[in-house]
């Protein structure tokens, strides 16, 4: 009886083996543990009966069984654990591929972070270079623009300057000549004098003093004559050729005076009177009449040299009215 006892569990665990085969792997699984257990608590049955019935025999099948329970659960903790190491290997590998993928594209991206940030870095430098040199340009043209246009300014300013002082002093000319031109017309009164020697075309030969005497010879002389002509820029003096013309020319006008040449005065020749080598006269320099004498021979003019061109030829006229030939 014990005998087939024991072959009936063996029985039924080889036929739980072949249909676990059929099954899917997690049904297997549960199918062998319902097996197990059902075999297990057979087992432990048997084991009862044969020690409440005793004898050796009982005690060898209880072992066996035993025995035989054991290799079954060794089996099927062998297998289960044979089963779940290589699910945990797989993922294992899976895990660790899925690391170093992680790593790589990690790395990568890294990468190419770090050239993003180098190329834009770049960028940021070379533009930087780029509006410093720009700004340095531009504020180059501008200063440049600036002196050009104060330069400009101050040209504008010292042209308008002189257009202006220009102006005055056109205007300072006109209102005297103007004021001379009014006075002379004023005081020329042509019968002031009268009829006298002066008068009519041939009046040098009406003059009644020793005349005919004065010319060119003279007023080389003149010791101060050479160097204060130079000076003065004179290249000569009026000869009595001009101031006859002169003054026939106011005698026909009957006007009073005559204009010096290369002068400011203006010379009253009625009023010219001689003494020996003096002369006495009036003359006009735009602005008041006065009264000069003059030595024909020694070339004074009120008794000293004269300060400038416009006396010299102011003397010279006189002595050539007075005395001229």
């Amino acid at each position: 009886m014990t005998i087939h006892t024991r072959q009936a569990p063996s029985r039924r665990l080889a036929g739980l083996l072949g249909l676990v085969l059929t099954l899917q792997p997690a049904a297997g699984l549960a199918a062998i543990g319902t097996e197990s257990a059902a075999t297990t608590g057979s087992s432990e049955e048997i084991q009862l009966a044969q020690r409440r019935g005793g004898g050796g025999g009982g005690s060898r099948g209880s072992s066996r069984s035993r025995s035989s329970s054991r290799g079954s659960r060794s089996s099927s903790r062998s297998g289960g654990r044979t089963g779940f190491s290589n699910y945990s290997g797989s993922r294992s590998g899976s895990r660790s591929s899925n690391r170093a993928s992680t790593r790589s594209n990690r790395s990568s991206t890294r990468s190419n972070r770090q050239g993003s940030r180098q190329s834009t870095r770049s960028s940021r430098q070379g533009q930087a270079r780029t509006n410093t040199a720009n700004r340095q340009s531009n504020r180059q043209g501008n200063r440049s623009n600036r002196q050009n246009q104060v330069r400009n300014n101050s040209s504008n300013r010292q042209n308008n300057r002189n257009d202006r002082f220009n102006t005055r002093q056109n205007n300072r000319n006109d209102r005297f000549n103007t004021r001379s031109d009014n006075r002379r017309k004023a005081i020329n009164n042509w019968d002031r004098y009268g009829n006298g020697w002066y008068s009519g075309n041939n009046w040098y030969n009406n003059r009644p003093w020793n005349s005919g005497w004065y010319g060119g010879s003279y007023w080389n002389n003149w010791g101060w004559y050479p160097g204060q002509a130079a000076a003065w820029g004179l290249a000569g003096m009026a000869t009595f050729g001009v101031i006859n013309s002169l003054v026939n020319t106011a005698q026909s006008n009957e006007v009073s005076y005559i204009v010096v040449p290369e002068s400011d005065y203006s010379l009253y020749y009625p009023s010219v009177t001689a003494t020996g080598d003096t002369v006495t006269f009036e003359a006009d320099d735009g602005s008041s009449t006065a009264r000069f004498y003059a030595d024909c021979r020694r070339g004074t003019l009120n008794g000293g040299t004269p300060s400038n061109g416009n006396e010299a030829q102011l003397l010279n006229a006189a002595c050539q009215v007075a005395f001229g030939q």
